[in-house]
């Protein structure tokens, strides 16, 4: 089997304590796949125990001068060159300057790409001409959702694709539990306190809704990051729209991925508001496994999940949110409609996930084995 490093963005940590989605998603595609027990990941330094047991860590090299991921991929180039290690390929987690750097540097290593986010929208990919660049360097681009693949091929001809492997690689969660968990009058709403992730008009959608529904309740997880800190202006506004709510509402900010879920098994509505192109958002299928009755959007590559198991708002301000709310409190046969559409609809497994993924991976040894 051939040996696979994984290397994270600079920010992420592998730990059950803090991880963030890049890091949860890196854990999936490591036990869910025939090569699980050959994939070693690089990331960043924890007292904390690693997710899996192959697990480097790694201390950004001159990250004054480079930049904490250019430095992490200056550390992880020492680290083969120090241990005289040289993969079958390297899967670089959502950082496409990191991409060029490890090809300029190291031009014999075979790259694959794993993409989180849209490459139009990130460092070292978002012009045409860099994104040709990279398809030309990479062995391989995996993506979470077909709307990012169609990112990176965007102003890309045949040509430029040539002899590019491209694979989705869905997200893959199995459930938790043998019957949906007992819910009740909760609603959650999981996600980074940033504006693309809709917080805010979710704040304000509560607002319009808890306070004709006394007996429902509302709690909202996360922060900025991936661990509390100082309030942000956002944040405060978050606040300040869920006052009227009362006790009703919590801000309960950022929680291990344990007690999320714990969350999430007792809600019986799970909200995910986002206001950007979103990649996929792996608290979709949190939420599904849950057996939540879920709202969301139709951003990027949401649809991709969630159609036809959720309620997809086309135009999601805080006006929509709430009528979608209202609408499942009110309406008790509809709220078991579409828990039961999330929890008996639902093939995104880890099994799945694993196979998809490793039709990428089988096609990238292949073209290992031929040199």
């Amino acid at each position: 089997m051939p040996l696979i490093h994984c290397l994270l963005p600079a920010k992420e940590y592998y730990t059950r304590e803090n991880a963030g989605a890049v890091a949860m998603v890196t854990e999936d595609m490591v036990l869910s796949s025939r090569y699980g027990a050959d994939c070693h990941v690089f990331g960043r330094v924890s007292p904390n125990k690693p997710l899996t047991e192959r697990f480097t860590p790694l201390k950004p090299k001159t990250a004054l001068l480079y930049g904490q991921n250019i430095g992490m991929a200056r550390a992880y180039l020492d680290h083969l060159k120090q241990t005289k290690t040289t993969p079958d390929w390297v899967e670089v987690h959502g950082r496409c300057q990191v991409v060029a750097y490890l090809a300029k540097k190291r031009p014999d290593l075979k790259i694959v790409l794993i993409l989180h986010n849209d490459a139009r929208e990130m460092k070292g990919a978002k012009t045409v001409a860099e994104r040709r660049g990279l398809a030309q360097a990479l062995t391989g681009v995996f993506a979470v959702s077909q709307y990012l693949i169609d990112g990176f091929n965007d102003g890309l001809t045949p040509e430029d694709r040539d002899g590019l492997i491209q694979q989705v690689t869905p997200l893959g969660i199995d459930h938790r539990h043998q019957s949906p968990p007992k819910k009740k009058k909760h609603i959650v709403i999981t996600g980074r306190m940033v504006p693309e992730k809709g917080m805010l008009e979710a704040a304000e959608a509560l607002s319009m809704v808890l306070p004709h529904h006394p007996d429902w309740s509302a709690r909202l997880i996360g922060a900025r990051g991936f661990q509390d800190g100082d309030k942000t202006p956002y944040e405060l506004a978050v606040a300040k729209a869920l006052e009227s709510c009362g006790a009703q509402a919590q801000a309960l900010g950022f929680l291990p991925i344990d007690d999320v879920y714990k969350e999430q098994d007792q809600a019986a509505i799970a909200l995910v508001p986002s206001q950007w192109q979103e990649p996929a958002g792996r608290v979709l299928l949190e939420a599904m496994v849950a057996g939540a009755a879920l709202i969301t959007t139709r951003r990027g590559g949401i649809p991709e999940y969630a159609e036809g198991r959720a309620i997809i708002l086309d135009h999601p301000d805080a006006a929509a949110i709430a009528k979608a709310l209202d609408a499942l409190i009110t309406d008790p046969k509809m709220l078991k409609k579409y828990q039961k559409k999330a929890w008996d609809d639902y093939p995104f497994t880890r099994a799945h996930a694993g196979q998809k993924l490793d039709q990428g991976r089988n096609a990238i040894k292949a073209r290992s084995d031929n040199g």
